[in-house]
């Protein structure tokens, strides 16, 4: 007969009687004599402390880490956001994202134009106002957009007024290069 057996046979025999009332007491009496720890109450301490300046690394890590990843959201949303010619995008959305290069490409010229101009702000302003005439007729045919009949034609007729405002823009620019490369060239 195994041990296994026959303890499962007398199980009820071994928890019916249990262990006596003061088996606890004679283990106790045979251990050694030891003073009882001293329970006090103890703040809670992290098993691992890092010092002080790897957590300020890894706080400006994540700090550093969220901006940029907040700015490459921005960048992508900016970018790749519907076009922000939202009349032009409900009419035709196939010329939107056109539309919408077209003026961010100006936008840069003429930032690119005024920071060329800035010892000569009478230059700027008299390249200005050629830009202006244009901007207005373009201003005029955005208006008339939502009353046209053919907004396919009027739409395409406002893509062709951006791409003469950036002709007009590169040709001002090429106009200052010319400009500044006498003005280095000639003798003193």
């Amino acid at each position: 007969m195994s041990l296994e057996k026959f303890i499962r046979d007398n199980r009820d025999a071994f928890e019916q009687d249990g262990p006596s009332a003061g088996l606890w007491e004679r283990i106790a009496d045979q251990l050694p004599d030891q003073p009882a720890p001293a329970k006090t109450a103890q703040p809670f301490r992290a098993v691992h402390r890092q010092p002080s300046w790897t957590r300020s690394y890894w706080t400006w890590a994540a700090s550093i880490a969220l901006l940029l990843l907040a700015g490459s959201l921005w960048w992508i949303n900016d970018r790749y956001a519907p076009t922000k010619q939202a009349d032009v995008m409900a009419f035709s959305p196939t010329y939107a994202k056109e539309v919408a290069q077209y003026s961010s490409l100006i936008e840069a010229k003429r930032t690119e134009l005024q920071q060329l101009t800035e010892s000569n702000p009478d230059l700027y302003d008299e390249f200005s106002q050629d830009l202006n005439r244009l901007e207005a007729s373009y201003k005029g045919l955005k208006k008339e957009l939502p009353n046209t009949p053919n907004q396919e034609v009027l739409i395409q007729a406002m893509i062709q007024n951006l791409q003469l405002q950036i002709d007009l823009l590169n040709e001002q620019l090429r106009v200052i290069q010319r400009i500044k490369q006498q003005t280095t060239n000639e003798p003193v």
